[in-house]
């Protein structure tokens, strides 16, 4: 389609094609011949250039409050003026609406900010390009619709006697023997650098790893909420797991209609904040409730989430430091804490291909959305989708 100054171009050249004709002003064809050029000229370069072939990058998973970079790679046989466009599910927002560009070499950048928890969905994209006078527009839409999940935010536990009741029941709380150093990963506890050897390689951190025992003991944690609470228990849980997990305990969750069993590492702790990413309202049933250890739990008609630890009751903003506790026997522990080991994870991109299919409109082939990446930072198999042209 005509742009702007396409239809400029064209009603200039029309009008001086009328006057010409009624005044017979042959110096009129001095600018009709160059504008009816420039229009032909425009509309053969983009008919004659085949819609570029869309790459992205975006992470599969991230932590709400966050901004991540979504990266587009379109494979164009020739440098091409346009304006990109990129869209997101609700949960996230995109921090410009259209990007001005070359299609060339370089990928083009968007930053996503991460509002809310949940599973959500970058795209679709669209391309729209200019011939190079910019009388003419083709417009490409590219059906992507790439899952990222965002984790609920991790807060760190200032005041976490209840949780460290459990070390009192348990003992050392699943510390094995040693085994080997090895080197520094983001998610692993700082009280396991190993800081004599660290100090002797100045580019990295090394960690103690110890060896693996069927003794691990293991916490049960049970989250639970009423409609519009889930998110506050959702952060609750991932705290608290995250503390378990860094006081060297082996951590499971139940959640309604789901569960992962206790495990350590930073690949079950993607796993657990997957899991409290993707939960919804409900309660679990009375006969999975026996195994839990800690209840987190968000009644409607509680001001607070409630955390339960050897039928003993307080509120997570007792935890973080933030708040009292509740009425309940017994006396407020001390506030012995562990610290969240680096405040996150790694989001890993996953790499995602879309190319043209004669311009009709289709579903990402293949069928099914790609899953979110494994913690080992592996990626999905790219998939094609085709793209419209207007």
């Amino acid at each position: 389609m005509l742009t702007r100054r396409g239809w400029a171009v064209a009603a200039v050249a029309v009008g001086g094609f009328v006057m010409a004709a009624w005044f017979s002003a042959r110096s009129l064809n001095a600018v009709v011949g160059p504008a009816l050029l420039a229009l032909a000229a425009g509309w053969i370069q983009l008919k004659r250039t085949p819609p570029p072939e869309l790459h992205t990058e975006t992470p599969g998973y991230g932590f709400a409050g966050e901004s991540v970079t979504a990266s587009l790679d379109f494979d164009a046989s020739r440098p091409l003026v346009a304006t990109v466009r990129l869209s997101a599910a609700d949960g996230l927002a995109v921090d410009a609406d259209a990007v001005e560009t070359t299609v060339a070499d370089e990928p083009v950048t968007f930053e996503v900010d991460l509002r809310d928890r949940g599973v959500r969905s970058v795209g679709p994209v669209e391309l729209a390009a200019e011939d190079v006078l910019g009388v003419w527009k083709r417009t490409y839409s590219y059906p992507v619709n790439l899952e990222v999940v965002v984790f609920p935010t991790v807060h760190r536990l200032s005041d976490a006697g209840e949780l460290a009741s459990l070390h009192r029941e348990f003992g050392v709380g699943g510390r094995d023997r040693f085994d080997q150093l090895r080197e520094y990963e983001r998610g692993d506890p700082l009280r396991d650098v190993h800081w004599k050897s660290s100090a002797k390689r100045p580019d990295e951190l090394v960690v103690m790893e110890f060896a693996a025992s069927e003794n691990r003991e293991r916490v049960e944690l049970l989250a639970e909420a009423d409609g519009g609470r889930m998110d506050e228990v959702a952060e609750a849980t991932a705290s608290i797991a995250a503390y378990l997990l860094d006081a060297g305990f082996a951590v499971g969750l139940t959640v309604p209609g789901d569960r992962v069993a206790p495990d350590v590492g930073p690949e079950h702790r993607t796993e657990l904040l997957t899991l409290l990413a993707r939960t919804h309202p409900g309660t679990v049933g009375e006969a999975r409730r026996d195994r839990a250890d800690v209840f987190v739990q968000g009644p409607t008609d509680a001001d607070a989430v409630h955390v339960t630890v050897e039928g003993r009751t307080v509120t997570f903003d007792q935890l973080t430091g933030s708040g009292g506790g509740l009425d309940s026997p017994g006396e407020t522990g001390g506030t012995d804490s562990t610290a969240l080991a680096d405040g996150g994870w790694n989001s890993v991109a996953h790499d995602e291909q879309y190319g043209p299919t004669n311009g009709l409109r289709g579903p990402v082939a293949g069928g099914d959305r790609p899953a979110p990446p494994d913690a080992e930072g592996s990626r999905p198999p790219a998939q094609d989708a085709g793209c419209d042209e207007e």
